[in-house]
């Protein structure tokens, strides 16, 4: 997470979110999300980093694609330039490690890739 945080966030902006968050945050069922680390923006900006292990890789990517598609939607009348963010979002996976990165880096991350 640390080494995904500076990439992605290098003026270090985000701030930690508690632990058991994700879950909520991108409408996972309870328990799906094993372990997990989130930081986001303390303010109106949609900038997130997450990274977190699922007990179900196979259907992740398409709860976390549906949550920040609900997110967009949320934008995009109030803050048309976040919504271009969650749409331009980073999803990275490695089995059943999942990353997601909202912000202006997102491209540049994922060109990266997940380590």
């Amino acid at each position: 997470m640390n080494q995904l945080s500076q990439k992605a966030d290098p003026e270090q902006t985000l701030v930690d979110v508690e632990a058991d968050q994700i879950d909520a945050f991108y409408f996972f069922e309870q328990g799906e999300v094993l372990e997990q680390q989130l930081k986001m923006a303390s303010d109106t900006r949609a900038d997130q980093i997450a990274v977190f292990e699922v007990a179900h890789p196979d259907q992740a990517k398409k709860v976390i694609e549906s949550s920040l598609e609900a997110m967009q939607q949320q934008n995009a009348n109030y803050f048309p330039e976040e919504a271009a963010k969650l749409k331009q979002a980073c999803i990275m996976n490695k089995g059943a490690i999942f990353a997601v990165v909202v912000g202006e880096a997102a491209d540049a991350v994922c060109a990266a890739g997940l380590e």
